[in-house]
């Protein structure tokens, strides 16, 4: 049978890919550029939840339209840590002697992309690339151990909204897709893939360049 006609489904998630956007955020006139891709074994959960807005129009006591679009995804991601690097560099942090100073002015986090794997039933994988991400800072809670160690969760809530140049908000990938012949969810991981301009060498040696 095809593998795209077969009944899959997901059996866990795997890595968590990140990169961070230089300069921090992105222009209507080029692809964003992104520094080195992080990839961490960390993800106990991630939730994701769009944001859809619908437009409805009636004619002749018919539904004439019924469209919709989505600004934004919220990245609910439980996971058992981050290192103190990565964590700086997402909240925009400029640590002098190990200190951070939050203040109560107006700050806009710098952008980043999120991507993560996910295997299917049959050993296929799909993946997907977040190209502009925010922090949205979280809720903390420090507690006390008891006698018996445990390693609780940690949580970060990120928004994922659409590139200022082309408006792409979410790039998913499949393996068991009929068109991605000789692509790899690996081959996918290898840059973050924001723009359909970088299909033409997918899957080839070398990594597009932006």
């Amino acid at each position: 049978m095809v593998k795209s006609k077969e009944l899959l489904y997901p059996v866990g998630i795997e890595s968590l890919f990140l990169a961070m956007m230089v300069g921090g955020k992105d222009s209507r006139s080029a692809i964003p550029t992104y520094e080195a891709i992080e990839q961490l074994d960390n993800i106990v959960e991630l939730g994701i939840a769009g944001n859809r807005t619908t437009l409805v129009k009636w004619a002749s006591n018919k539904l004439f339209v019924n469209a919709g679009k989505n600004s934004k995804y919220t990245l609910s991601l439980t996971h058992v840590s981050l290192p103190q690097a990565i964590k700086d560099k997402i909240y925009g942090y400029m640590a002098q002697k190990g200190v951070v100073f939050n203040k109560s002015t107006v700050k806009e986090y710098p952008m980043f992309a999120v991507g993560f794997i996910a295997p299917l039933s049959d050993g296929s994988k799909i993946a997907r690339w977040y190209p502009r991400v925010q922090i949205a800072p979280a809720e903390e809670t420090f507690s006390t151990t008891g006698d018996e160690a445990e390693v609780k969760d940690q949580s970060l809530v990120m928004e994922a909204t659409p590139l200022l140049f082309n408006d792409n908000t979410e790039v998913d990938f499949s393996e068991v897709r009929d068109s991605a012949t000789g692509v790899t969810v690996e081959d996918f991981m290898k840059q973050v893939i924001c723009d359909e301009s970088q299909l033409a060498v997918l899957g080839t040696a070398t990594p597009p360049t932006l």
